[in-house]
This record gives structure tokens, C-alpha cells and sequence, in this order.
């Protein structure tokens, strides 16, 4: 992908919510959807306005807003424009998020001019996610600019002049590959200028503790943000139809989500809030710098949401209180989606941090390779080793038959242990989307996702710990 410089000026003010977070200030982001473009844009305005007066009231919590861009509609205005409704003088409080899908890396630059024009400094870029009814044929069709390749191009701000970007990832993985896939992408994006992290949305406090210590261990110390869902009777039938990629619930706790839809409204909404409070404590308690809040996009819901997060940061001050009333509620529910699940450290949740120093984390195993897929392996690094330093068209038909090649612009093959990434649906280079599957499966099904099974390559071929330095780009024509 070609270098985009930014010809943008910042006006000369701080960053609240960067300064927030280097505070060690525990901050709370309402989770805010752009609106469709059939709405209509000054009554879009007015509602935005409506939620970020009551958002900015609370006490108690340093609130701010997060506009996601994209996020399970396409028809809708761009996060960028949306936040230009945003009072001037409060925009370096809020987040606004950029998706890559259906997004060239121009359109990346015009939204990120329109958001540095307008003062909206804090960023954090996505590559997409696939939307109900979309199939592998769909996803081929479209554009994503991946959210790596966004970031480098962003940069990463630095004082009080340039965008502070932020990253996501998806810790709620249950195999070796799809975890350290998830895990190798996030140092990529951390060395493309990321300077925060997002998780996706999950129930699993085991997976985020995690990622937490990962961190740790690799002396890497940014501030980490949790994704967490204050859900309604729809979401829950939603997320239990599968209807949001990377959205994972255990058979246990489909089973109490399920009970808990026949409880009364205000019966089901007390279990849910009783729940967002311990989920927030605990995230705070395990060294998590804030959460973001999705599901109460309503100023009413989240002033509610708001004043409870805030009791119940009041109410856990020791990680032991909070262990004990979590256990409590959840009743030795299990989060895990199946058994045998992967965790990388044994003994979670039973101190927050690591102490006498970090433990060791689980070995991935042995390499799950057939002997099929080495005896291809063997062939292709022989036959293609130098195909990245020479012209794509060389042994066109040879990759396409050993390595399923599609017609690309510039061949990577020994950049993705001689796997061709064009067959991810949506032609990610740099590793796995935010919505594979636990087991590792392509969220929009047709098997192994291409990234888990570069993970699993790589860790056969004793190359793991190198595929996060490398940053293969696109294949594609003029990117």
C-alpha cells in the first residue's frame, strides 16, 4: 500500500482522553452507532448532541463517547462526518472509529482529513466485519483497507499535534493458532503507531487477564480498553444467532442468557446491569484502563449504566472482594465455548497481576501439520522462495495449482509461509480479522481461516515469533 501523507494541522489544544489514560484515570466510553443515511442529518445531530450532554454530566467516571463506524451496517454516514456534530471544544474527549470495508485507502484519507479538520484527534482504525447475509463471493467483491495498513498510514501522534490511534483485538480465542494470531497482529498494529488497545466484546474475564499478561511479559505497556455489552432481549437473540462476528458465548452461558429471557423486563435488565458491574470492576481491578460501553446508546440507559459502572468501581476496591462476589454470581459458570479450550497461563484469576514474575505460558504444542501440508510446504519454499523479488506473473499457473494463488499485483508467498492470503475473503495480509471463529474457522464459514493456518505453518517451520515483523502489504493493483 503507497504511503498517504496527511497535510493536516490540529488546532493547538490537549488531548483529554489521551491525557486520561496517561493518568492512569479509569475512563468509560459509550459505545455510539453512526446513523443511517436515511436519516435525516440534523435530527441525527440532535440526538448525538442529546447523548453527549448527558454522557459528559456523569460523576463519579470520566465518560466520553466511541462512534463506530460501519459496525453491522453498511448504509450509514461515516463515523468521521457523524463526529462533526460533536461540540468543538469536547471533541478530544470522544473515540470515532474508521472502518476499512468498502473503504480505498483515499477515501482513508479524505475521512481522516475530514476527522483532523474538524479537531477529532483519537482513532481507532478497523478493517470491517462481515454484515448478516454476506457470503465469501460478497466479500471478494469489496474493498478492505486493512486496519495495519490504515494505521500506517495515520502515523502516530505525538504532543499535542496528530492523530492518537488506537487498536483492536479479539482475545476471546480458544485454540493456540487463532489466539497467537490474534495476539502477533496486535504487536503489528502497536508497531504501525497504535498507542491504545480495544478488545472485542466477550464474558470471558479469564481471556482478558490474558492479554494482560501477554503484555507484561513482553514488557509492552499500553493502556488496554474493554469491550463490554450492556444487552438488551434483542442483542441477546442476535449474539445467539451468531448475527455478530467474533461475539462468542459458552453453551453455559447461552443457557442463563436464555432463562434470563423470560425474566420480567425490569428482572431482566437488574441481571444485566448486576453483571456490567462486575464485568467493569474486574476489568479495572485486573489492571484494564477503561472500558467502552456498548448497548446504551440512549442518554437515559447511559447515565443508568454510567452511575452503576461507578458504584461498583466504589464498591471493589480489592481484587480478592471482587473474586469472591464474581465467583459468587457466576456460580462456576463456564466461559469456555468448548472443552479442551486454550488458555496460556494456568492459575487466572486467582491474583490480578503476575507476582515473583510472569509465569510461563503454555507451550502451543505440537504442530498440528499433516503430512500433506509439510510435503506442499517443502515444495512451494522450493519452488517460489524468491517469488516476492520477482515479477508476479512468474510461475502464475505453478502457484495457482500448489498454492491456490489468485492473480495479485505482488506475490507474498514467502512473506505467509507460502500460503496465499488473497483467499481470505477479505484479502488480509497481515493477519486474522476480529470475527474468526474460537476453533478457527473463517467467520463466514468454507474452513480453517487462511491466518490460523499461516500460525500454524509458522510454528511448524520453528518461524512463529517472526510473523509479527512482518508486514507483507497488499497484493492488490495501485495499493
Amino acid at each position: 500500500m503507497r504511503d498517504l501523507q496527511l497535510e493536516i494541522n490540529f488546532a493547538k489544544h490537549g488531548n483529554r482522553f489521551r491525557d486520561a489514560l496517561n493518568r492512569g484515570e479509569f475512563v468509560l466510553l459509550i459505545e455510539n452507532a453512526s446513523p443511517g443515511r436515511d436519516n435525516d442529518p440534523a435530527a441525527s445531530a440532535e440526538r448525538l448532541a442529546a447523548l453527549e450532554s448527558a454522557v459528559l454530566g456523569i460523576e463519579g467516571v470520566n465518560a466520553a463517547l466511541a462512534i463506530t463506524d460501519r459496525y453491522h451496517n453498511l448504509d450509514v454516514w461515516r463515523a468521521a462526518e457523524y463526529a462533526s456534530a460533536l461540540s468543538p471544544e469536547n471533541r478530544d474527549r470522544h473515540v470515532i472509529y474508521l472502518s476499512g470495508r468498502d473503504t480505498t485507502p483515499e477515501e482513508v484519507h479524505n475521512l481522516a482529513t475530514i476527522a483532523a479538520n474538524a479537531g477529532n484527534c483519537n482513532i481507532v482504525p478497523v478493517t470491517g466485519s462481515a454484515v448478516p447475509g454476506d457470503t465469501v463471493r460478497d466479500c471478494r467483491r469489496r474493498t478492505f483497507t486493512e486496519s495495519v495498513e490504515i494505521l500506517r498510514m495515520l502515523g502516530n501522534g505525538t504532543g499535542d499535534v496528530g492523530f492518537f490511534t488506537g487498536a483492536t483485538v479479539n482475545p476471546f480465542q480458544y485454540t493456540p493458532y487463532t489466539l497467537m494470531g490474534q495476539y502477533f497482529k496486535l504487536v503489528k498494529k502497536i508497531n504501525s503507531g497504535a498507542s491504545f488497545i480495544v478488545t472485542q466484546a466477550g464474558w470471558d474475564m479469564l481471556k482478558l487477564q490474558s492479554l494482560r499478561w501477554y503484555f507484561i511479559g513482553r514488557s509492552l505497556f499500553y493502556p488496554m480498553i474493554a469491550r463490554l455489552v450492556l444487552l438488551t432481549p434483542d442483542k441477546v437473540e442476535r449474539i445467539l444467532a451468531g448475527e455478530y462476528p467474533g461475539i462468542n458465548i459458552s453453551s453455559d452461558f447461552r443457557k442463563i442468557l436464555e432463562k434470563e429471557l423470560h425474566y420480567s423486563v425490569n428482572q431482566f435488565e437488574a441481571a444485566q446491569l448486576r453483571r456490567l458491574e462486575l464485568q467493569a470492576a474486574g476489568c479495572r481491578l485486573l489492571g484494564y484502563s477503561g472500558i467502552q460501553l456498548a448497548g446504551a446508546e440512549l442518554p437515559g440507559r447511559a447515565k443508568i449504566a454510567a452511575e452503576r459502572i461507578a458504584g461498583a468501581l466504589r464498591e471493589f476496591t480489592s481484587f480478592e472482594q471482587w473474586i469472591e462476589e464474581y465467583n459468587s454470581y457466576l456460580a462456576q459458570t463456564e466461559m469456555a465455548p468448548y472443552d479442551s479450550s486454550f488458555y496460556l497461563y494456568d492459575c487466572m484469576l486467582r491474583r490480578p497481576y503476575p507476582e515473583k514474575g510472569m509465569p510461563e505460558p503454555h507451550d502451543i504444542g505440537e504442530s498440528k501439520i499433516s503430512g500433506g501440508e509439510k510435503f506442499g510446504f517443502l515444495l512451494r519454499r522450493f519452488l517460489f522462495a524468491h517469488a516476492d523479488r520477482q515479477r508476479a506473473a512468474n510461475g502464475r499457473l505453478l502457484k495457482k495449482l500448489l498454492a491456490g494463488c489468485r492473480t495479485c499485483a505482488r506475490c507474498r508467498l514467502p512473506l505467509t509461509q507460502f500460503v496465499c492470503t488473497e483467499n481470505c475473503p477479505k484479502r488480509l495480509s497481515n493477519g486474522p480479522c476480529g470475527g474468526v471463529r474460537p476453533r478457527g474457522e473463517c467467520e463466514l464459514g468454507g474452513g480453517e481461516c487462511v491466518h490460523s493456518r499461516i500460525v500454524r505453518m509458522a510454528h511448524w517451520s520453528g518461524t512463529l515469533q517472526k510473523l509479527e515483523d512482518i508486514f507483507p502489504g497488499s497484493g492488490r493493483e495501485g495499493i
